[in-house]
């Protein structure tokens, strides 16, 4: 919980989800969570509820470096029989077993499935995890919830308080988090902790890739989602849908399609956000900057605007004037 003027604020909390995969929906998620932290100086915390946790590999594979490259130097010899050097350790950085991830985090169970891990016998009690039992420090800003795999699991149990595991963590903790802004990154599928992360959200945007099928996602999440809010009677607002991997040279089907799918009634319930995020290929081979938007000129002036445009949304929704 942040402060202003002596005033507790709890933090703004924000689903990045769509039922579609495929749609840039992790770039636009971390993106936003450095941009706001690095960028605009908010403490922001990064919760990856996506099964296949890309948005946690490509943070560590940017912040954790240094600590990822100690790791590998610790378990390498060189031909000699001698302990490589720190440059050498991190130039088989992504050739190594060895990493922050698997050998840190993953081994101290420091990651989103430690809080969904289901009651192992009936009558059984669930002790929550403490923040820093769960929470891996990024940079200056910035914190995560590493993904895990092991998330899969979780919908084979029967345990129906798993729902509201990460809304009860972010209130047993609510004085010592010490957050503005909390982005998490949900998976593309209709899961127990899909449900658990909306209900712990104040706010929702779709990431939304023009193509013939885009409809399929949104009316199948907004059935959902609507679901939900009537039976957990939450207040969740959404701000919007974001058009992402935008082309730069529109083909003129891409038009069609594009009017097609905003004619959709369950399109035009809804605000589509004027700024977008283009298609750039420097990050989907992850170069200089890895696979975050933000370390590009020209994507982190998209990932700004739509920002920018975010928080404009938040404000407007809660009725402050800019």
């Amino acid at each position: 919980m942040s402060s202003s003027g002596g005033i507790e604020m709890k933090p703004k909390v924000i689903s990045f989800i769509n039922m579609k995969g495929g749609v840039g929906k992790t770039t636009l998620s971390i993106g936003i969570a450095d941009y706001l932290s690095n960028d605009l100086g908010k403490k922001t915390l990064f919760i990856d509820m996506d099964p296949q946790f890309n948005g946690t590999q490509a943070m560590f594979d940017f912040f954790k470096q240094d600590e990822t490259a100690r790791i590998i130097q610790s378990y390498t010899t060189n031909n000699q029989g001698q302990k490589i050097t720190l440059e050498e350790a991190k130039k088989s950085i992504f050739d190594s077993e060895h990493n922050y991830y698997n050998d840190k985090v993953k081994a101290e169970r420091k990651t989103i499935y430690r809080l969904f891990t289901p009651q192992v016998e009936l009558g059984q009690s669930y002790t929550s995890p403490d923040n820093e039992g769960l929470i891996t420090k990024l940079a200056h800003n910035l914190d995560i919830i590493a993904g895990d795999l092991n998330l899969v699991l979780v919908n084979r149990s029967s345990d129906y308080t798993l729902v509201k595991r990460l809304s009860n963590f972010l209130l047993d903790n609510e004085q010592s988090l010490d957050y503005e802004y909390i982005i998490i990154d949900c998976p593309p599928t209709l899961t127990t902790y899909t449900d658990g992360a909306l209900l712990a959200s104040d706010f929702y945007v779709i990431p939304n890739r023009i193509d013939r099928y885009s409809i399929n996602g949104i009316d199948s999440l907004q059935d959902a989602i609507g679901n939900l809010v009537r039976q957990e009677r939450v207040n969740l607002k959404n701000l919007g849908i974001i058009y992402t991997m935008v082309q730069t040279d529109l083909p003129k089907r891409y038009e069609t399609i594009k009017r097609n799918f905003e004619s959709k009634k369950v399109v035009n319930s809804m605000d589509i956000f004027d700024a977008v995020m283009h298609y750039y290929s420097d990050i989907q081979v992850g170069k200089t900057g890895g696979t975050l938007p933000t370390r590009y000129q020209r994507s982190k002036e998209d990932i700004q605007a739509i920002t920018y445009e975010l928080l404009e949304r938040i404000a407007t929704s809660e009725g402050v004037k800019q």
